[in-house]
């Protein structure tokens, strides 16, 4: 349930955040009314193995790392990182092949380390950097990764762009059909949940009146509920 509740949390904020700069503010309320007591958790942090240190983690303040407030030296003198860090600060900037010769030079020892694990850092990176890249340039970026590279590592990691446009239509069709239909089921679920509850009520309501010698006909009109179904609670 706690978990439910954060899905339709979410749901409603994200519904709300396109009309409106600030997010609304939300009082889950759950009605239990089964006939043991209620012992599922009463928050989602209960649901995690160590509930602190997730609601440390994820109902704090997120980690920031600003790239912008930090000086390329800095940003260089780390291993593996100092690559994928340095051409993110950078990559805003017009000339992205240039960007990438600079890579090439500073990124030494990162490069060797990103060899190891067969060029991982640097497919992300070209799969990202591609979409800020002219079409008509791509042949460049080639030549730029070319000439320090080897032949079958350049066209090993140039596969990677063209495999980004079949996998971005697929999971362009893919992501569209799960939103719809997550959002689809939530919204269900939750109209579902609501209606059930009513029908509850109303039937306690109902129950409560014919206890008290109230006529059947005047209960249907507080209630909603038909008379037969009113009846049936007499029984």
């Amino acid at each position: 349930m706690a978990l439910r509740l954060w899905k339709y949390m979410l749901l409603l904020c994200e519904r709300n955040r396109k009309n409106k700069n600030s997010l609304p503010l939300i009082c889950p309320i759950v009605i239990y009314h089964g006939s043991k007591p209620y012992h599922a958790p009463r928050n989602i942090w209960q649901l995690f193995s160590n509930p602190e240190q997730a609601q440390k983690l994820m109902g704090e303040e997120y980690q920031l790392i600003d790239l912008q407030s930090m000086s390329d030296d800095a940003i260089l003198q780390k291993k593996h990182l100092a690559m994928f860090e340095y051409l993110l600060k950078h990559i805003h900037k017009r000339d992205i092949l240039k960007l990438w010769e600079n890579v090439f030079t500073h990124c030494q020892h990162a490069l060797l380390v990103d060899k190891e694990k067969g060029y991982i850092c640097i497919k992300a990176l070209v799969w990202y950097s591609d979409a800020k890249l002219p079409e008509e340039k791509q042949a460049a970026l080639e030549r730029v990764i070319s000439s320090h590279l080897s032949k079958e590592e350049t066209a090993t990691i140039m596969r990677t762009i063209a495999q980004k446009y079949i996998e971005e239509g697929r999971q362009q069709g893919v992501m569209q059909g799960m939103e719809k239909g997550m959002e689809q089921g939530i919204m269900q679920g939750m109209e579902k949940g609501m209606e059930k509850g009513k029908m509850e009520r109303n039937l306690e309501i109902a129950k409560a009146m014919l206890a008290n010698g109230v006529e059947v006909s005047f209960i249907a009109q507080i209630t909603g509920l038909d008379t037969a179904c009113i009846a049936s609670l007499q029984l």
